[in-house]
C-alpha cells in the first residue's frame, strides 16, 4: 500500500536501524534501478541475486560508503565467499548491465509484460474464470482470485487447485509458468510478438477448459 515503505524507512531512521531491500527478485527486472527506482525509496543496503550475472552464479549486496566502509578489509565486519569475484560471472554480469542500460530497454520489456498480462486477464474474463494479475517492468504475478492480492495472506485464499490445473494445461501446450501460487515470473527481452500470441492462444484454451 502507499506509504508502507515510507513508514518502514521512518521507523528505521527513528530507531537507528538499517533499511534493507531484498532485490533478489526485483533487482534489474522491474527497472534498471530495481524496486527502489520504482518506489523512490532508497534503502541503506540492497541485496541482489544471479540476475546481475546474466544468470551466472553470483550475488551482491551494497549501500552507501558510510555503511560499506564497515566491511572488511576497511572495517571490522567480515565477509567472504569461495566464488566471490569469479571472472566468468563478472564478465557475464558486465555484459548484461551494458545490455539492459541501453535506452528503451525497460520500456520495451514493460510493454511486452503488460501486453501479456492484459491478454491473460482478458482470456480469463472471456471464460468467466476468477483470475487477476499484475506486473511491474518485466516481473509479474498471476492469481486465481477476482482481485489481485495485497499481501501473502490474500494470496493464500486463491483457488490453488485451479492454478494447478492451469499450470499443467499450459505445460502441455509447451509453456512453463512457475509451478507455485506464490512465485513471480519474469519476461525476457527476447520475447517476440509470436511468443506472446502463442502464449495467449494457449491460455485461452486453458481457461476454456477450466470453465467447462
Amino acid at each position: 500500500d502507499d506509504g508502507f515503505l515510507e513508514g518502514l524507512q521512518a521507523i528505521c531512521r527513528d530507531d537507528g536501524a538499517l533499511l534493507i531491500f531484498d532485490e533478489v527478485m526485483s533487482g534489474f527486472r522491474v527497472a534498471l534501478g530495481g524496486a527502489q527506482e520504482v518506489t523512490g525509496i532508497t534503502p541503506d543496503l540492497s541485496a541482489f541475486g544471479k540476475v546481475i550475472g546474466g544468470g551466472m552464479p553470483v550475488g551482491a549486496f551494497g549501500g552507501p560508503a558510510s555503511v560499506m566502509e564497515h566491511m572488511a578489509p576497511l572495517g571490522t565486519v567480515y565477509q567472504a565467499g569461495t566464488l566471490s569475484g569469479n571472472p566468468i560471472a563478472m564478465a557475464a554480469g558486465l555484459a548484461t548491465l551494458d545490455l539492459i542500460a541501453e535506452p528503451g530497454f525497460f520500456a520495451d520489456l514493460s510493454e511486452k509484460t503488460t501486453r501479456l498480462i492484459k491478454g491473460l486477464i482478458a482470456a480469463a474474463a472471456k471464460h468467466r474464470v476468477a483470475f487477476s494479475a499484475r506486473s511491474v517492468g518485466g516481473m509479474a504475478g498471476m492469481y486465481f482470485m477476482s482481485q489481485a492480492p495485497k499481501n501473502f495472506a490474500d494470496i493464500q485464499t486463491q483457488d490453488s487447485e485451479a492454478f494447478k490445473r492451469f499450470f499443467h494445461r499450459m505445460l502441455e501446450e509447451g509453456i512453463y509458468f512457475p509451478p507455485s501460487t506464490v512465485e513471480a515470473f519474469f519476461t525476457s527481452s527476447a520475447l517476440s510478438e509470436a511468443d506472446i500470441a502463442f502464449t495467449l492462444e494457449a491460455a485461452d484454451r486453458a481457461f476454456a477448459a477450466e470453465a467447462a
